[in-house]
C-alpha cells in the first residue's frame, strides 16, 4: 500500500488519515471518485483492516509526489487508472485536510483541466 520508502508513522501519512476520519459521506465519495474515478471502491480481495493500522482497500497506494518544490505549496495528485494517490509531506494536519477538500472539489470543475 505504501510506496518507495512511505510508512504509515511518517507524520504526513497520519494527517492523511485523520483528515479522512473527518470526511462526511459526501466529501468521502467525492475522495473515492478523484482516487480512482469510480463511483465506489473498487474491490479485489476484502480488506483487512485492524484497530491500529490502517489498510485501504485493495488496491490503492499511497505514494510520494513527482518533481521538487517546498511541499506545503504542492498538490495531491491521483494516478486514477492504478488508484494511487501522490501525496507531498505537508506540514500540518490543517494543510492536509484544506490541500484534500481542494483537490476532490476540483475533480469536478470541468475548468480544473
Amino acid at each position: 500500500m505504501y510506496q518507495v520508502g512511505l510508512m504509515e508513522s511518517d507524520k504526513h501519512i497520519q494527517y492523511f488519515w485523520r483528515a479522512l476520519e473527518s470526511f462526511s459521506q459526501d466529501e468521502l465519495r467525492r475522495f473515492v471518485k478523484f482516487a480512482c474515478n469510480q463511483e465506489r471502491i473498487p474491490m479485489g480481495q476484502p480488506c483487512r483492516a485492524s484497530a491500529d493500522l490502517h489498510i485501504p482497500p485493495f488496491p490503492m497506494k499511497i505514494a510520494p509526489p513527482d518533481g521538487k518544490g517546498p511541499p506545503d505549496n504542492r498538490f495531491i495528485r491521483a494516478e486514477t487508472c492504478m488508484f494511487m494517490i501522490k501525496l507531498p509531506q505537508y506540514s500540518s494536519q490543517h494543510i492536509m485536510a484544506e490541500r484534500l477538500r481542494y483537490a476532490i472539489h476540483c475533480r469536478e470543475d470541468p475548468l480544473s483541466g
